[in-house]
């Protein structure tokens, strides 16, 4: 097979995927004629000039795109197509476990955190039956929103945790947002509380330079995994403490290239830090973030990665099941993914062909 075929027919797994941010140009552009057919006004003339532009979007057109998500996706029905588009589409791409994440949304007179989650639970189970994928759901702490708001959230998530049919669907808790935006030191105290709950923290940290925030972070021993991470290492703009840290502790790191890339941290592919982790033997997953929004998929991720740093068959076997290592899962879950990937991996052996 060709590399980008070859990708497109490992088992993935997709650890860094926002709900939102996920969706496909498709279901965006009908989102959007659907609610211009109800007579909306909220949305900007240019939105689907916006959508359509695809890979050639601009950094600025990318952050449109963000503002046109949330205005498209103001009503449980919206709440409920996108998550059965978005669960479907990574299961075309032959992922087979997806941790989801995202915002628990309060919209005054059209729907409460709580029915927003239940939208996307009863949603993910339709999915999975519908999809040869296994999902999970991470409820996201929003940095800007402050610190009651992410109490709220994290109430939600411990409901859920004893809930007889979402139960087993809530793995954790993702904490992202603007990293420009509060201080994550003021949720120490939310993360320590749902450690103690059983509940898994994937943290958003040193997406933009701020070594105090994140070694505070860091100390607190609560991160199970990094998303980013893109200025920790001494080579990429970090410091040797926050390096010893992640090194010692073995924190998993959720790269995510093309958002990097297009958002502006990382100026290029081979720049990346990936390849200094790499180097290490760190453990690292490849995601997507936002595939939707910068336009790429996880079979592409996997193919730019291989391209750039020259990965070989076995390389990408060993990113595929240190994804699976890497998932907040039961061990027993785990050990029976890991058999079933691996079984694929197996029977890819020697198909790849050589660059």
């Amino acid at each position: 097979m060709a590399l980008q075929t070859y990708c497109q027919s490992l088992p993935k797994v997709e650890l860094h995927a926002h709900l939102s941010g996920s969706l496909s140009d498709a279901t965006v552009l009908s989102l959007i004629r659907t609610k211009s057919q109800k007579g909306a006004d909220s949305l900007p003339a240019s939105a689907e000039v916006t959508i359509k532009r695809g890979h050639q979007r601009t950094l600025e057109e990318c952050f449109q795109v963000f503002r046109i998500l949330h205005s498209i996706t103001d009503s449980l029905e919206a709440v409920r197509t996108i998550t059965l588009d978005v669960i479907q589409e990574f299961a075309s791409d032959n992922v087979r476990y997806l941790e989801l994440r995202t915002t628990p949304k309060d919209i005054p007179n059209k729907m409460t955190k709580k029915e927003y989650m239940n939208t996307v639970l009863e949603a993910t189970i339709e999915a999975m039956k519908r999809n040869n994928i296994t999902v999970r759901l991470l409820l996201s702490v929003d940095r800007a929103r402050g610190v009651e708001d992410a109490w709220s959230t994290l109430q939600l998530a411990k409901e859920y945790l004893t809930h007889d049919t979402f139960g087993c669907l809530v793995c954790g808790l993702d904490v992202s947002g603007n990293p420009h935006s509060g201080d994550l030191k003021e949720y120490l105290p939310i993360l320590q509380e749902a450690q103690r709950s059983g509940l898994k923290l994937a943290v958003h940290l040193a997406e933009v330079p701020n070594e105090t925030e994140t070694l505070e972070v860091l100390s607190s021993g609560l991160v199970d995994r990094i998303g980013h991470g893109t200025f920790i290492h001494p080579a990429s703009g970090g410091s040797t403490a926050l390096h010893s840290i992640v090194k010692d502790k073995k924190i998993p790191l959720e790269v995510c290239i093309s958002s990097n890339i297009k958002s502006g941290t990382v100026k290029n592919v081979v720049d990346h830090h990936l390849g200094l982790w790499r180097k290490e033997n760190h453990p690292l997953v490849i995601c997507t973030d936002d595939k939707g929004v910068f336009s790429t998929s996880l079979s592409e991720e996997f193919s730019l990665c291989a391209q750039t740093f020259s990965l070989s068959e076995s390389d990408l076997h060993e990113l595929c099941l240190g994804g699976v290592d890497a998932a907040f899962l039961p061990q027993k879950e785990k050990e029976k993914l890991r058999q079933e990937v691996q079984k694929e991996l197996d029977s890819l052996k020697g198909k790849l062909v050589s660059r």
